[in-house]
């Protein structure tokens, strides 16, 4: 079994050095209060497509579109959170997935993320 420890560095190590199947879970945020009623859960995994607001840092405040996730870099790109560069080109401002919650979740085309849902309110019922 692998040893716990409290020292933040080494915990940043294992957190960017984590194998893929492990870095799903780093993209988990909370959903706002109303699609909480609405779904039966707490928090959904983000995903291209979804609506979030962000909670943290200088975009606090501002809601957009989830343009990209890049899970290698552990970053999202919403809609809306540029930043212009000195020779008056903009680009968007990467934003950590914890900095986020989700307040419109994109259902089209995604049965799987359906399958999902439905599994975790099984969860929630069977507690």
């Amino acid at each position: 079994m692998r040893q716990k420890t409290k020292s933040p560095s080494k915990n940043r190590k294992r957190m960017y050095q984590a194998p893929n199947h492990q870095r799903n879970k780093f993209f988990n945020a909370k959903l706002i209060s109303d699609l909480q009623e609405e779904l039966g859960i707490k928090r959904l995994s983000i995903r291209k497509g979804d609506h979030v607001m962000v909670i943290k840092g200088e975009f606090k405040g501002v809601e957009g579109k989830v343009i990209d996730v890049d899970r290698k870099k552990l970053f999202i790109y919403i809609d809306g959170v540029q930043i212009e560069k000195a020779g008056g080109a903009s680009y968007n401002r990467p934003i950590r997935p914890w900095d986020v919650i989700i307040t419109k979740v994109n259902l089209k085309k995604d049965k799987y993320r359906r399958k999902i849902i439905e599994r975790k309110q099984k969860i929630k019922i069977e507690e």
